[in-house]
């Protein structure tokens, strides 16, 4: 018996067709193309997106100018900087479009050929808004694209882009969402942080910044300041001083920037701030008159104590000698010329506060980044310092003898006189400012950002308070005969104290050394500190020590022999997988001083830590102990364990 396939074929065919059917239905709509073809050469290649898939009732579309960089390659911002080109896209022959505006993601500061630039890296979506003429309708773009991208060497950029974007129900792209990141990035005249800027003030060579949130002073630095003028200004990278931020001017002469009207770009990972302001006359810091008496004596005795308590911080350890040989050499002196060459001494070292105060404060009105300790960067400084020392060390073994003026001949004692006591005290100051101490830091922050009388006033007190042994002895002079009177055994003890000044001097010349060589290397389980680093491992879950350290600065390496290079912190910090990152201020570096100024900080040692429990960083006192270090760890680290 013969069976007829045709039945079996058609409702073969019939559930073929009605698959077909189904997966028709069941399939996404088709998608037009909501971005042009890739254009450019290997450095860079640039494209237009838009945020729709085809033509609704738009009236507008959401669009983006995307770029791709190769790396080492960088394309600017609207305002480039120094020197640069920002890209340009020209609409002017296209009928389809009546009017558009591009927008300019927050960029970020980079050097190139010498010059302070702003703009991008990797990857970049200008976003635009694009009005169209003709709305509901599909259009077909051609758009001549100029710009200039830079590495080692510059190269301008010429291409036509083209987009097309039919009619039909206007979908959501896939490229919506880049759009709307990097659309979320460009800064507004107000941000739901609440914060504002309240006065833009031009001090000499130095424009200052000022930002409240809450209607209180900003506390966390931003990352930048940008100030948009017209042409022949520089700005460079902010310095944060309590609540401000102090931005050098370069190029035509300053004083013309008063009155004009700048746009303020201020960036911060919470926070994005654009404004129009107007530059004032003015001076920064608070003036003496505006703060109440009661604050001032308090910032007084504040300084006053930080000198005090530098008598006994690891980094005089070099004056020890000079002190010693100058109280044992007193023994058996009459009380007037106890009390003058303890005056003497004590003069020396008021008086060097002083002229350092004076020259920090000069430094700060041309504009120029300060911070306690900065000498010490000097190649010049650490050979005059390095060669006065050891001169020091001679005289201490009488085989150099230091010049007495002839009005202080009469009152001369031993080898040196007044003037030999004057330079020791001078020479103490000098040792005692590469490190910052309790209460020295606040006294300093203070006194960097308050006006010029302030400032002066602070270091003042500062110096008495560094005098205070050579002004207890001035005063109560009989106190030196309790000490034995000198022979023999004074001999022996002036080649001891010799052989430590000796040190002092060799310790200078190695510093030279590293200055003018280059900054030491990182310490085996130390990587190198790099601007934003700490911040971004802490928002990755992970716990960061910031050691910022220089080879000068004896109170840093005091912490690290004592506490943070011992087996049992090694031990802590292996505990929190911390990521051990050593900042050295050893030569100059201004990214260091930044940093150190976003924190209000001003001189070293400073350590910080950093972890998912403290992303803005626990900040550690001068002097380290163990346990100080621990619960830094546990704080930092409390959202992980």
């Amino acid at each position: 018996m013969m069976i007829s396939l045709r039945p079996i074929g058609f409702v073969l065919t019939a559930a073929i067709v009605l698959a077909l059917a189904l997966m028709a239905l069941l399939m996404p709509k088709p998608s037009f193309a909501a971005s042009g073809p890739w254009q450019g050469g290997s450095e860079m290649q640039a494209r237009l997106v838009t945020a729709i898939d085809s033509i609704a009732d738009h009236q507008s579309v959401e669009a983006g100018l995307e770029v791709k960089l190769a790396p080492g390659w960088k394309i600017y911002w609207r305002s480039p900087g120094d020197a640069g080109l920002p890209p340009t896209l020209d609409f002017s022959k296209t009928p389809a479009i009546a009017g558009h505006e591009m927008f300019f993601p927050a960029p970020k500061r980079f050097s190139i050929l010498g010059f302070d630039s702003f703009g991008y890296g990797d990857r970049v979506i200008y976003p635009l808004r694009l009005d169209l003429a003709n709305p509901g309708k599909g259009f077909d773009l051609a758009i001549p694209f100029e710009g200039l991208v830079c590495s080692d060497v510059c190269i301008p950029l010429r291409e036509t882009l083209t987009l097309s974007l039919p009619k039909g129900d206007g979908q959501i792209a896939r490229e919506a969402r880049d759009i709307a990141q990097f659309k979320a990035r460009v800064p507004r005249a107000s941000t739901a942080a609440g914060v504002s800027l309240t006065r833009l003030v031009l001090d000499g060579y130095t424009l200052y910044a000022s930002f409240e949130q809450g209607g209180l002073p900003l506390e966390e630095a931003p990352d930048d300041v940008l100030i948009e003028v017209t042409s022949g200004f520089a700005f460079a990278a902010p310095l944060w001083q309590s609540g401000q931020a102090a931005i050098k001017v370069t190029g035509k002469a300053p004083e013309e920037l008063i009155g004009q009207a700048v746009t303020v770009t201020a960036i911060s990972p919470a926070w994005l701030l654009e404004i129009p302001a107007k530059i004032e006359a003015g001076v920064a810091g608070q003036p003496i008159s505006e703060m109440p008496s009661s604050e001032w004596l308090l910032m007084i005795m504040v300084a006053f104590l930080g000198g005090v308590i530098l008598n006994i911080m690891p980094c005089v350890l070099p004056v020890i000698s000079l002190k010693l040989g100058a109280v044992m050499g007193q023994g058996g002196a009459k009380p007037d010329e106890v009390r003058l060459s303890f005056l003497a001494t004590a003069a020396g070292v008021i008086v060097s506060f002083l002229i350092l105060g004076g020259v920090l404060l000069g430094l700060r009105q041309a504009g120029v980044a300060i911070g306690w300790g900065i000498q010490f960067q000097q190649p010049v400084f650490l050979t005059i310092a390095a060669l006065a020392i050891a001169l020091f060390g001679l005289v201490m073994l009488d085989l150099v003898r230091l010049p007495v003026p002839g009005f202080a001949q009469r009152w001369s004692m031993g080898r040196t006189g007044l003037m030999g006591d004057f330079i020791a005290g001078a020479m103490a100051t000098i040792l005692a400012t590469p490190c910052s101490a309790p209460f020295v830091g606040t006294a300093i922050a203070f006194a960097l950002t308050a006006s010029a009388s302030g400032m002066m006033m602070i270091f003042t007190a500062m110096g008495i308070g560094l005098a205070l042994p050579w002004l207890a002895i001035a005063v109560f002079p009989k106190a030196a005969r309790l000490l034995p009177k000198p022979g023999a055994w004074f001999v022996t003890l002036k080649r001891l104290l010799a052989a430590g000044l000796f040190a002092t001097s060799a310790w200078l010349a190695s510093v030279l050394i590293t200055v003018v060589m280059g900054q030491s290397a990182v310490n085996d389980g130390w990587r190198d500190w790099q601007p934003s680093l700490a911040e971004n491992l802490a928002q990755e879950g992970q716990v960061v020590f910031v050691d910022v350290t220089a080879d000068w600065c004896l109170t840093c390496k005091a912490n690290k022999a004592l506490v943070l290079n011992t087996e049992a912190m090694g031990e802590e910090f292996a505990a929190y997988n911390t990521v051990m990152l050593k900042a050295d201020w050893t030569a100059p570096d201004d990214r260091i001083t930044a940093f150190l100024a976003s924190h209000d900080r001003y001189g070293i040692p400073f350590n910080i830590v950093y972890g998912p429990g403290a992303p803005s960083g626990v900040i550690l006192p001068e002097l380290l102990t163990a346990s100080m270090v621990k619960d830094a760890l546990a704080k930092a680290a409390s959202k992980v364990n």
